[in-house]
């Protein structure tokens, strides 16, 4: 909702500005064709000579290239790859352009997942870490979980640059406060502490975590 209301501000803005370029461009023709009398012409001046070297050359034909073109072709050719520029940025990112999130290049793409929560299918990251054995990443990613459910049913308000104790405050029923606390202790200890689970030990942390996704659901 918020990439959408993104997107449409920009086009009303860039809307905007094209109207206000096109009322500006007949201001422009008339300061054009009042200083294109003989008084203003300056090719009879001999430039002072200097040392020509390559790229000044390249330079000089550019200049000389674009001087040359109609400047409504080149307004528009600036208008179309602004137009480009910003649907290539919407597609990147996720939007009206694209209806699913990008895939996460790496699986501790950590900072987009924070930026993009709410649009992660951490089911997905969840077992790619089992299946490596990477237990304290399907943790981190259990962890992510519990706060997506605690957004997505309006119980915190997710901001990727609050702390988790911010979030515990945040939540109103005692049990769920506590339980979410508690899964945010073994989360750091695991994380942070690198304390060592194996496979079983996961297994019975992972229920802990799942319950707490049930009872906000309930």
């Amino acid at each position: 909702m918020r990439k959408n209301k993104t997107f449409w501000t920009i086009i009303l803005l860039f809307t905007q500005f094209i109207l206000f370029a096109q009322d500006k461009k007949e201001e422009f023709d008339t300061f054009k064709h009042k200083y294109s009398s003989k008084a203003f012409d300056y090719n009879d001046v001999q430039p002072p000579k200097e040392k020509s070297n390559f790229l000044s050359n390249i330079l000089n034909y550019i200049l000389s290239f674009l001087a040359k073109l109609p400047w409504v072709f080149i307004f528009y050719t600036i208008v179309i790859l602004f137009i480009l520029f910003i649907g290539y940025r919407i597609y990147k990112n996720g939007g009206l352009l694209k209806q699913n999130a990008r895939k996460i290049s790496e699986e501790t793409d950590f900072n987009y997942i924070e930026q993009n929560l709410n649009n992660i299918n951490l089911n997905e990251l969840i077992s790619k870490a089992e299946n490596n054995n990477n237990y304290p990443l399907a943790i981190r990613y259990l962890h992510y979980q519990n706060l997506q459910n605690l957004d997505k049913y309006g119980i915190i308000e997710w901001n990727p640059k609050k702390t988790n104790q911010q979030f515990i405050n945040q939540i109103k029923n005692e049990k769920n406060k506590l339980d979410f606390q508690e899964n945010t202790r073994i989360f750091n200890q695991i994380w942070f502490g690198e304390f060592v689970i194996n496979a079983d030990d996961y297994q019975n942390l992972k229920v802990m975590f799942n319950q707490f996704n049930q009872t906000i659901i309930a």
